[in-house]
């Protein structure tokens, strides 16, 4: 079972956690819906799935009751506790850092440019109007709109197509603004 340094608990034992953090459930039931959640991409086997309920049973993170049935084997059902809940709440605090970081890196070296920095409105508002005027030519240079050494152009194409969204992240509000557009059919030559 992988557990990532400073965490207590393994990856197989997280997804057990935020699966019964919905509702109990017993452990055929928690394989399929894994299966169900991954479309395809990890089979949990009952090898992996049943000591990993074992060591979250032991560690109190979950309690485990036999329903005895009259037709059909007996299953045991698994429930989170207190004490799961606040692991679990750690474990996604852990993994929502660390997902973070993934991100910045993928952003980072897939990006042909990015640009962050503190800047006043006034300064910000200038940089929107130049990009919105830079919109309106063929092609633009970035490093016109934005304080920056990195020479990179952009050549937008129509249609394009504008998202934002107004959000509250970290006690911090934040505007992302995201502009598309398909490489037009002279740039698309060039790359290939």
């Amino acid at each position: 079972m992988h557990r990532l340094r400073g965490m207590k608990i393994g990856t197989v034992q997280l997804w057990l956690l935020l699966l019964l953090s919905d509702k109990p459930m017993y452990g055929y039931e928690i394989i399929r819906e894994l299966e169900r959640r991954f479309s395809g991409h990890w089979s949990p086997k009952t090898g992996t799935i049943y000591p990993a309920l074992e060591k979250l049973e032991e560690n109190q993170l979950i309690t485990g009751q036999i329903e005895f049935r009259d037709h059909g084997p007996d299953r045991k059902h698994y429930a989170i506790t207190d004490k799961g809940k606040e692991e679990l709440k750690a474990a996604m605090a852990q993994w929502a850092k660390m997902t973070e970081m993934i991100d910045t890196y993928r952003e980072t070296h897939e990006a042909l440019f990015k640009f962050k920095k503190p800047c006043t409105r006034d300064e910000a508002a200038r940089m929107f109007t130049r990009l919105g005027t830079a919109f309106r030519d063929k092609t633009f240079e970035f490093s016109d709109i934005l304080p920056s050494e990195e020479k990179r152009k952009a050549e937008p194409t129509e249609p394009i197509f504008v998202k934002l969204l107004y959000a509250k992240e970290n006690h911090k509000y934040e505007i992302h603004l995201e502009l598309e557009w398909l490489p037009s059919e002279s740039a698309s030559a060039k790359v290939t």
